[in-house]
Protein backbone atom coordinates (compact mmCIF):
# COMPACT_ATOMS: atom_id res chain seq x y z
CA UNK A 1 0.00 0.00 0.00
CA UNK A 2 1.47 3.29 -0.97
CA UNK A 3 1.37 7.18 -0.06
CA UNK A 4 1.03 10.33 -2.14
CA UNK A 5 1.87 13.99 -1.29
CA UNK A 6 0.65 16.41 -3.94
CA UNK A 7 1.43 20.00 -3.63
CA UNK A 8 -1.00 22.38 -5.25
CA UNK A 9 -0.51 26.88 -5.68
CA UNK A 10 -1.22 28.94 -2.92
CA UNK A 11 -5.15 30.29 -2.46
CA UNK A 12 -3.83 33.89 -2.48
CA UNK A 13 -1.10 36.16 -3.90
CA UNK A 14 -1.31 37.90 -0.72
CA UNK A 15 -0.06 35.76 1.66
CA UNK A 16 3.34 35.73 2.66
CA UNK A 17 3.36 32.09 2.81
CA UNK A 18 6.14 29.54 1.54
CA UNK A 19 5.89 26.37 0.23
CA UNK A 20 8.15 23.36 0.15
CA UNK A 21 7.91 21.37 -3.35
CA UNK A 22 10.28 18.86 -2.28
CA UNK A 23 9.27 14.85 -2.60
CA UNK A 24 8.53 12.81 0.06
CA UNK A 25 10.07 9.72 1.15
CA UNK A 26 7.72 9.02 4.17
CA UNK A 27 8.05 5.91 6.56
CA UNK A 28 4.75 4.17 5.80
CA UNK A 29 2.95 0.90 7.21
CA UNK A 30 -0.37 -0.63 7.09
CA UNK A 31 -1.62 -3.30 9.59
CA UNK A 32 -4.78 -6.13 8.70
CA UNK A 33 -7.66 -6.42 10.44
CA UNK A 34 -10.31 -4.89 11.76
CA UNK A 35 -13.41 -3.75 9.29
CA UNK A 36 -15.70 -5.84 7.15
CA UNK A 37 -16.65 -4.92 3.25
CA UNK A 38 -13.94 -6.18 1.29
CA UNK A 39 -14.94 -7.85 -2.01
CA UNK A 40 -15.42 -11.83 -1.41
CA UNK A 41 -15.85 -11.47 2.13
CA UNK A 42 -12.19 -10.79 2.35
CA UNK A 43 -11.62 -7.83 5.51
CA UNK A 44 -10.56 -4.45 4.37
CA UNK A 45 -7.63 -3.95 6.94
CA UNK A 46 -6.87 -0.44 8.89
CA UNK A 47 -4.42 1.79 7.29
CA UNK A 48 -1.73 4.07 9.68
CA UNK A 49 -0.19 6.87 8.00
CA UNK A 50 2.55 9.22 9.47
CA UNK A 51 3.34 12.32 7.87
CA UNK A 52 6.62 13.66 9.15
CA UNK A 53 7.47 17.04 9.16
CA UNK A 54 11.06 16.95 9.30
CA UNK A 55 11.47 15.23 6.25
CA UNK A 56 9.66 18.43 3.78
CA UNK A 57 6.40 16.68 2.54
CA UNK A 58 4.60 17.95 -0.57
CA UNK A 59 2.36 20.09 1.46
CA UNK A 60 0.74 23.75 1.10
CA UNK A 61 -0.58 25.82 3.51
CA UNK A 62 -3.50 28.89 3.64
CA UNK A 63 -5.33 30.73 6.15
CA UNK A 64 -9.28 31.79 6.30
CA UNK A 65 -11.71 33.43 8.83
CA UNK A 66 -10.90 36.94 8.19
CA UNK A 67 -12.23 39.88 5.78
CA UNK A 68 -10.31 42.43 3.35
CA UNK A 69 -9.93 44.45 6.29
CA UNK A 70 -8.89 42.36 8.41
CA UNK A 71 -6.50 40.11 6.67
CA UNK A 72 -3.14 38.82 8.60
CA UNK A 73 -0.28 40.74 7.60
CA UNK A 74 2.22 37.75 8.54
CA UNK A 75 1.09 34.31 8.17
CA UNK A 76 3.17 31.53 7.24
CA UNK A 77 2.40 28.32 7.04
CA UNK A 78 5.54 26.72 5.49
CA UNK A 79 8.73 24.44 6.44
CA UNK A 80 11.45 25.80 8.72
CA UNK A 81 13.89 25.60 11.08
CA UNK A 82 12.96 24.48 14.53
CA UNK A 83 12.95 27.00 17.19
CA UNK A 84 15.70 26.30 19.75
CA UNK A 85 16.66 24.07 21.37
CA UNK A 86 15.22 22.10 19.30
CA UNK A 87 16.99 21.05 15.98
CA UNK A 88 16.02 19.70 12.33
CA UNK A 89 12.70 21.34 11.15
CA UNK A 90 9.08 21.33 11.34
CA UNK A 91 5.87 22.77 9.43
CA UNK A 92 5.52 26.31 10.82
CA UNK A 93 1.89 27.95 11.28
CA UNK A 94 2.27 31.25 12.71
CA UNK A 95 0.36 35.00 12.61
CA UNK A 96 -0.92 37.61 13.99
CA UNK A 97 -5.17 37.29 14.91
CA UNK A 98 -6.49 41.12 13.46
CA UNK A 99 -9.93 39.81 12.75
CA UNK A 100 -10.84 37.99 16.35
CA UNK A 101 -10.39 34.32 14.84
CA UNK A 102 -7.67 33.24 12.52
CA UNK A 103 -7.70 29.48 11.15
CA UNK A 104 -3.92 28.56 9.53
CA UNK A 105 -3.59 25.38 7.99
CA UNK A 106 -1.83 22.39 5.98
CA UNK A 107 -3.17 20.22 3.67
CA UNK A 108 -2.05 17.09 2.02
CA UNK A 109 -3.06 14.56 -0.11
CA UNK A 110 -2.89 10.81 0.92
CA UNK A 111 -3.64 7.94 -1.43
CA UNK A 112 -3.66 3.98 -1.12
CA UNK A 113 -7.43 3.20 0.61
CA UNK A 114 -9.63 1.42 -0.20
CA UNK A 115 -11.34 3.31 -2.95
CA UNK A 116 -14.88 4.62 -1.66
CA UNK A 117 -14.03 3.02 1.37
CA UNK A 118 -15.22 4.62 4.55
CA UNK A 119 -12.99 4.85 7.73
CA UNK A 120 -13.29 5.87 11.13
CA UNK A 121 -10.42 8.54 11.33
CA UNK A 122 -7.95 8.93 14.57
CA UNK A 123 -5.22 12.09 14.72
CA UNK A 124 -2.01 12.14 16.68
CA UNK A 125 0.05 15.55 16.38
CA UNK A 126 3.21 16.31 17.74
CA UNK A 127 4.49 19.44 17.35
CA UNK A 128 6.26 23.00 19.51
CA UNK A 129 4.76 25.57 21.08
CA UNK A 130 5.70 27.90 23.34
CA UNK A 131 2.52 29.32 24.53
CA UNK A 132 1.24 29.47 28.30
CA UNK A 133 -1.28 28.34 29.59
CA UNK A 134 -3.86 29.03 32.38
CA UNK A 135 -3.02 33.25 31.23
CA UNK A 136 -5.14 35.72 30.01
CA UNK A 137 -5.18 37.42 26.71
CA UNK A 138 -6.87 39.40 24.52
CA UNK A 139 -9.64 38.05 23.44
CA UNK A 140 -8.82 34.63 24.57
CA UNK A 141 -5.70 32.82 26.43
CA UNK A 142 -2.68 32.40 23.80
CA UNK A 143 -2.46 28.93 25.52
CA UNK A 144 -6.44 27.03 25.42
CA UNK A 145 -7.74 30.16 23.37
CA UNK A 146 -5.52 28.79 20.26
CA UNK A 147 -7.01 25.54 19.23
CA UNK A 148 -5.27 22.50 16.92
CA UNK A 149 -7.98 21.18 14.13
CA UNK A 150 -7.55 18.23 11.90
CA UNK A 151 -9.49 16.52 8.97
CA UNK A 152 -9.40 14.34 6.63
CA UNK A 153 -11.97 14.53 3.46
CA UNK A 154 -12.64 13.96 -0.22
CA UNK A 155 -12.90 17.42 -0.81
CA UNK A 156 -9.84 19.29 -1.08
CA UNK A 157 -9.71 21.66 1.76
CA UNK A 158 -9.38 25.62 -0.19
CA UNK A 159 -9.81 29.17 1.33
CA UNK A 160 -12.59 30.92 -0.71
CA UNK A 161 -14.54 34.63 -0.42
CA UNK A 162 -18.11 33.96 0.69
CA UNK A 163 -21.08 35.88 -0.02
CA UNK A 164 -20.76 37.82 2.89
CA UNK A 165 -17.48 39.16 2.70
CA UNK A 166 -14.97 36.27 4.22
CA UNK A 167 -12.54 34.00 3.58
CA UNK A 168 -13.16 31.12 4.78
CA UNK A 169 -12.73 27.28 4.37
CA UNK A 170 -14.98 25.15 2.48
CA UNK A 171 -15.64 22.70 4.47
CA UNK A 172 -17.92 22.21 7.51
CA UNK A 173 -14.76 22.59 10.05
CA UNK A 174 -16.25 24.38 12.97
CA UNK A 175 -14.92 27.19 14.79
CA UNK A 176 -12.21 27.48 17.24
CA UNK A 177 -12.79 24.93 20.22
CA UNK A 178 -15.98 23.12 18.38
CA UNK A 179 -15.54 21.20 15.49
CA UNK A 180 -17.50 20.37 12.66
CA UNK A 181 -18.43 17.04 10.70
CA UNK A 182 -15.38 16.98 8.02
CA UNK A 183 -12.92 18.70 11.27
CA UNK A 184 -12.15 17.49 14.90
CA UNK A 185 -10.64 19.66 17.68
CA UNK A 186 -7.62 17.82 18.96
CA UNK A 187 -6.90 20.26 22.08
CA UNK A 188 -5.18 23.54 22.41
CA UNK A 189 -1.63 24.84 22.12
CA UNK A 190 -0.70 25.64 25.69
CA UNK A 191 2.17 23.90 27.22
CA UNK A 192 3.54 23.21 30.85
CA UNK A 193 6.69 24.69 31.01
CA UNK A 194 5.88 28.24 29.92
CA UNK A 195 4.79 31.42 31.96
CA UNK A 196 2.50 34.35 31.59
CA UNK A 197 5.65 36.59 31.73
CA UNK A 198 8.56 34.23 29.88
CA UNK A 199 7.83 31.52 26.95
CA UNK A 200 9.79 28.50 26.42
CA UNK A 201 9.47 25.83 23.45
CA UNK A 202 8.47 22.81 24.57
CA UNK A 203 7.21 19.40 23.00
CA UNK A 204 3.77 18.37 22.58
CA UNK A 205 0.85 15.33 21.63
CA UNK A 206 -2.89 15.57 20.89
CA UNK A 207 -4.26 12.55 20.61
CA UNK A 208 -7.77 12.65 21.22
CA UNK A 209 -10.52 9.80 20.40
CA UNK A 210 -11.90 9.78 17.17
CA UNK A 211 -14.77 11.42 16.18
CA UNK A 212 -14.88 12.35 12.66
CA UNK A 213 -15.02 9.55 9.77
CA UNK A 214 -14.59 9.79 6.29
CA UNK A 215 -14.83 8.01 2.81
CA UNK A 216 -11.70 7.72 0.04
CA UNK A 217 -12.59 8.99 -3.27
CA UNK A 218 -13.03 6.89 -6.74
CA UNK A 219 -8.65 6.77 -6.46
CA UNK A 220 -8.35 5.60 -2.69
CA UNK A 221 -7.05 9.58 -2.00
CA UNK A 222 -8.62 11.62 0.92
CA UNK A 223 -7.18 14.98 1.76
CA UNK A 224 -5.42 15.75 4.95
CA UNK A 225 -5.66 19.35 7.01
CA UNK A 226 -4.03 20.27 10.14
CA UNK A 227 -3.74 23.90 11.69
CA UNK A 228 -4.02 26.27 14.09
CA UNK A 229 -7.60 28.07 15.06
CA UNK A 230 -7.35 31.27 17.30
CA UNK A 231 -9.51 33.16 19.12
CA UNK A 232 -6.44 34.81 21.06
CA UNK A 233 -6.15 38.48 19.24
CA UNK A 234 -1.87 38.34 19.19
CA UNK A 235 0.61 36.33 17.39
CA UNK A 236 0.75 32.33 17.95
CA UNK A 237 3.40 30.23 16.26
CA UNK A 238 3.96 26.22 16.75
CA UNK A 239 6.00 23.99 14.68
CA UNK A 240 4.21 20.65 13.23
CA UNK A 241 6.50 18.29 13.89
CA UNK A 242 4.58 14.66 12.75
CA UNK A 243 0.92 13.88 12.06
CA UNK A 244 -0.45 10.27 12.69
CA UNK A 245 -3.11 9.25 11.30
CA UNK A 246 -5.18 6.23 11.23
CA UNK A 247 -8.24 4.84 9.29
CA UNK A 248 -10.41 1.85 10.69
CA UNK A 249 -12.80 0.82 7.67
CA UNK A 250 -16.41 0.80 8.50
CA UNK A 251 -18.90 -2.09 7.65
CA UNK A 252 -20.66 -0.82 4.49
Amino acid sequence: MSITFIGFPATRARSSLVFVCISLSAALSACGGGGSGGEGGSPVPVVKRAVDFSSSPVCTGADADYTVATAPPDTISAMAPAPAPFQGQGWRLSGTNRSDDLFIYTKCRLTGLKPQQSYRVDFAADFLTSAPSGCAGVGGAPGEGVTVHAGATTQEPMTQLNGNGYFRVNLDRGNQTVGGSQSQVLGHIGNAVSTCMQRQFAAKTLEPPAVLQTQADAQGGIWLHVGIDSGFEAYSEVYLRSVAVTFTPLAR
